[in-house]
């Protein structure tokens, strides 16, 4: 007779490499005779609806969890793919699969967005119920949420001595090394599942090469960035118009890489660049890795002030008081910035590429966020939701912590008199508008500092370009924001 079987519940954690809920579930199998993991993954429309999925984020998804389809057979592990309209048919669901296939315990990695842990503790309750175990592993994060504390015991909220108690944390366990994937198991005598080409109402406008799928995809692109770029990141990264960043993020929002591995990944970059290192690689030796390795954990950062203030899952302000503040609700101003018509070059640029590529580099996201909240006074909410509709790598606790920063209602400790000057910032990271020019061609002939404000240009040259006047003056919605976050103190 067949031994109990593990079933691992894969849903943003399509890898087998340092994968913690499979790494157990195959070890707990190895033990028993007869046993095999099972392994499945759930379709949930209503859920990617309600949690603002983007259409090129459920395309990487599907064509990275086919890929996943074909490394579990090779290693004896079938997949099956099952539908719920929504999460809370979840349980019952893989409780009845649970026991179809004589699975005993389930095996998954933790979410930490506040519905995804209910739907999760639903889950362990109703397994409980039937008699099964359920296993949570933490594998999103280096570290468990609520482990990494002040010295009064609170969550941080400010990122500096956050990443240094994470840098103590590492070295006093030696690390967080990359799991290995497990060994191939004996055949199971379940078929593996077709994975959808496509899902009703996701259908992407981005082309597929745009993003290529897969563990395997997101390891070449991690390899390519450790040995050629990471060296030089700090210096380019800010630089939108070349290709300075790892453009790592929507393999790490479904799940084909992990935080551990980009990590180990820069150590072992910094440490071939400066043989010999002493002192934590987390922080010491070359600067371009040492600055990439801060910038993944602010990722982290933000999965634990979720954790610890989970209002930030519910459209509510970190800092409670910014809720009185009474943003605008100007439609036209909303689809003017949405198109990349706001009449600024770099906002514009940036919502272009969004649309063309599903993706914005990080300073533009940052410049595009500001310029939303402090120069159009709209709402950050909206902001942000459209940004989750529409990105690759919608990831709710960095989207949501990037945006409440640039609004000022965030993890900031002197937050509500910082405004971008958005065309200081275009003049300073693309000095000759080559990325305002690749996304926004009826500017591409203005020449010398015209191409960052077109206000600039002579009356009638200005006339013959195609492209709208700004919608505000930024001297006065500079004045207006600073005006209206003072009236909260």
């Amino acid at each position: 007779m067949t031994s109990p079987r593990p079933l691992v519940w894969f849903r943003s954690d399509l890898r087998v490499r340092d994968n913690t809920a499979l790494f157990n579930a195959c070890r707990r199998a190895d033990g028993r005779s007869g046993a095999g993991v099972v392994a499945v993954f759930v379709v949930s429309p209503g859920e990617w609806k309600a949690h603002d999925y983007a259409p090129v984020r459920v395309d990487l998804l599907l064509r990275s969890l086919s890929e996943l389809s074909a490394t579990l057979a090779e290693l004896g592990i079938p997949l099956i793919i099952e539908t719920a309209p929504d999460a809370d048919r979840i349980p019952t669901l893989l409780t009845k699969l649970a026991k179809k296939h004589q699975c005993a315990e389930i095996h998954f990695n933790k979410e930490h967005e506040i519905n995804e842990s209910r739907r999760d503790e639903a889950v362990i309750a109703a397994f409980q119920r039937a008699g099964l175990e359920a296993f949570a592993h933490t594998d999103q994060v280096c570290f468990e949420p609520g482990t990494i504390r002040t010295g009064e015991g609170r969550f941080f909220t400010i990122y500096s001595p956050f990443k240094r108690a994470c840098f103590k944390q590492w070295e006093s366990v030696g690390g967080v090394p990359p799991l290995e994937a497990p060994s191939a198991q004996a055949p199971v005598e379940v078929a593996s599942s077709p994975v959808p080409k496509a899902i009703t109402g996701w259908k992407s406008s981005v082309p597929i090469e745009r993003w290529p799928a897969g563990e395997s995809a997101a390891h070449e692109r991690l390899k390519s960035f450790a040995q050629q770029s990471i060296i030089q990141y700090k210096d380019r990264r800010d630089i939108p118009g070349i290709d300075g960043t790892s453009q790592l993020s929507p393999y790490l929002t479904v799940g084909c890489l992990s935080h551990r591995q980009c990590i180990d990944a820069a150590i072992d970059a910094n440490r071939e660049a400066n043989p010999g290192l002493k002192g934590n690689p987390l922080e010491n030796g070359s600067p371009g890795p040492v600055h990439w390795i801060s910038e993944v954990l602010w990722r982290e950062f933000y999965i634990h002030v979720m954790v610890g203030f989970p209002r930030v899952c519910m459209h509510r302000a970190f800092q409670p008081a910014t809720e009185a503040i009474r943003w605008d609700e100007d439609p036209k101003r909303f689809e003017a910035w949405k198109a990349g018509r706001t009449g600024v070059p770099i906002v514009d640029a940036g919502m272009r590429q969004l649309v063309r590529d599903g993706w914005m580099h990080n300073r533009v996201r940052m410049i595009v966020a500001m310029y939303f909240t402090k120069d159009l006074f709209l709402d950050w909410r909206t902001g942000e939701k459209w940004f989750m509709q529409n990105l690759v790598d919608g990831f709710l606790a960095s989207n949501n912590g990037g945006w409440q920063w640039s609004a000022s209602t965030g993890t900031d400790a002197a937050p509500y008199f910082r405004i971008f000057n958005t065309y200081s910032q275009s003049e300073k990271f693309d000095p000759d508008g080559e990325y305002i020019r690749e996304f926004v061609p009826e500017l591409r002939d203005i020449e010398g500092p015209a191409i960052h404000d077109p206000t600039q240009l002579p009356g009638l040259l200005r006339t013959r370009l195609e492209y709208p006047d700004p919608l505000v003056d930024r001297v006065k919605a500079r004045i207006r924001a600073i005006e209206a976050f003072k009236q909260l103190r």
